[in-house]
């Protein structure tokens, strides 16, 4: 038993120097960390998306493209001053800032219900762009308006949403 019991305190010792031997080989190390905190971002609409003056004869459809070229479809015809809508974006300088357009809008007759639908809305530059040195930056957005089979006259307004956010 005494045997037994030497071994077991050899044997205790022997571990618990290995432990000791274990923990003194760590080491530790210290790392840098870092965050920057970009400019809150801000937008602004500087003007709105025209499509013009419209003859509906039997409908169709006018596109205004965010890099200013326009075309129409079917019988109507298109006319007027159309332009896209315009909007500038300020921020942290140099950064990336990506665009998310609507999937539709809708346009109303002034004092009445009916109405018309933008769909296909473009800009211009597409999807993402740079902010300038300043952190500024501006960017055009384009849809195409289908126009009814005799369309109500009248002049049609709405509104649609576009977001920017840091990419």
């Amino acid at each position: 038993m005494r045997n037994t019991l030497r071994i077991a305190l050899v044997g205790a010792a022997l571990s618990a120097v290995s432990f000791a031997s274990a923990a003194s080989a760590a080491t530790s190390a210290t790392a840098n960390a870092s965050a920057e905190v970009l400019s809150t971002l801000t937008l602004t609409a500087d003007s709105a998306l025209n499509f013009g003056q419209i003859a509906a004869n039997t409908g169709g459809t006018v596109t205004v493209n965010a890099d200013t070229t326009t075309s129409f479809s079917g019988s109507l015809v298109s006319t007027g001053t159309r332009a896209p809508a315009g909007f500038t974006v300020g921020g942290t300088p140099n950064a990336n800032v990506v665009v998310t357009l609507p999937a539709s809008a809708t346009l109303t007759r002034f004092g009445g219900t009916e109405t018309m639908s933008i769909g296909g809305f473009n800009s211009n530059p597409p999807g993402a762009f740079q902010l300038n040195g300043l952190g500024s930056g501006t960017f055009a957005v384009g849809g195409t308006l289908t126009v009814a089979s005799g369309q109500v006259a009248g002049v049609y307004n709405g509104t649609f949403s576009v977001s920017v956010e840091y990419q």
